[in-house]
């Protein structure tokens, strides 16, 4: 076969011997150190990964703690202005109960004054009418007499 472009010979076995011993060399020193360094990697992205999730997992325990320490305060406070606007009722009934109260006492009290008023002056006029009347009387038996 001396006129072929790819001889087969003892070059072959050669080349295939150190094809092997390539791939070995190859294997030990590339491939089994980037394969190792790539799991390593891979298994510090898992780490990372699985150190995010517990992070996002006490992220939202914290968020449903905060919201509900809010909701908690928006119902004390709620609760808080109720009791405000309650107690303010109550003290503008009071108030007004008093000023009723007052009210009515001043009322009474002028009735009671103008009745007395009236009396006094009803006593006065009673008076005079007994002088009128008197007076009536003398003039009238002292002419008839």
């Amino acid at each position: 076969m001396a006129g072929s472009i790819v001889a087969i010979d003892w070059t072959l076995a050669v080349q295939a011997v150190n094809f092997l011993i390539f791939m070995v060399l190859v294997n030990k020193f590339l491939f089994q150190p980037l394969l190792k360094l790539m799991e390593e990697r891979e298994a510090e992205l898992n780490k990372v990964y699985s150190e995010v999730e517990s992070l996002k997992e006490k992220a939202n325990s914290l968020l449903a703690k905060v919201n509900e320490l809010l909701e908690r305060a928006k119902e004390e406070a709620k609760a808080k202005i109720d009791s405000a606007v309650r107690e303010a009722r109550e003290e503008r009934e009071k108030i007004i109960q008093e000023a009723q109260k007052t009210a009515e006492e001043k009322v009474q009290k002028a009735k009671q004054e103008i009745w007395q008023a009236f009396e006094q002056e009803k006593a006065k006029l009673e008076q005079e009418a007994e002088k009128i009347a008197e007076e009536i009387v003398r003039k009238i038996l002292g002419k008839a007499a």
